[in-house]
């Protein structure tokens, strides 16, 4: 039988040593792993923001000046264009990152429900197009928007008629 004596003991533990290490070790993965992820997401946030920007411009100068403007994306520029006429605003993506990424936008021409576009011998209900119409009548194209920027995709369909984003009502009902 050991006595305790009242003095008390100096450090710590090999094992208390041991399961700090262990700790910050879990901790520095989780964050070092997430961080990449972190950074794609205020990235797509800010492709995402220019774009709506965009649309706004296009579509409130179309019914304002009475005449319709288009919305394209600039790869070389990475930057969205608005066009009518002579006259072009830009709306450029500016993206801080150490490594140059990738940004991909794609839009594309939906035809009515129910019906096909004979594309080079094959019927297709969608087709890439280069720009996107806004109209003085507050409308615009009927299309689909595809936004990437390395491994992260966002896509959605516009309405023609009210030129906002189409919810769609699985999601919706879903509680998403």
């Amino acid at each position: 039988m050991t006595r305790f004596s009242g003095v008390s003991r100096r450090g710590f533990t090999l094992f208390e040593l041991l399961l700090v290490l262990a700790l910050i070790g879990l901790f520095s993965t989780v964050f070092v792993l997430n961080i990449d992820s972190l950074m794609k997401d205020g990235e797509m946030e800010t492709l995402e923001r220019e774009y709506w920007r965009a649309v706004e411009s296009a579509r409130t100068n179309a019914v304002f000046k009475q005449q319709a403007h288009y919305l394209e994306w600039d790869p070389e520029g990475r930057q969205f264009l608005v066009v009518s006429g002579g006259a072009t605003e830009a709306f450029p993506v500016e993206i801080e990152s150490p490594v140059e990424l990738e940004i991909e936008v794609l839009f594309e021409e939906i035809a009515p429900e129910n019906s096909y576009v004979l594309i080079a011998g094959q019927l297709v209900q969608k087709r890439e197009i280069v720009k996107v119409g806004f109209f003085p009548d507050g409308t615009c194209s009927p299309y689909e928007v595809s936004m990437r920027i390395a491994d992260f995709e966002t896509r959605f369909q516009m309405d023609p008629w009210t030129g906002v984003q189409l919810v769609n009502p699985n999601e919706n009902a879903a509680g998403i």
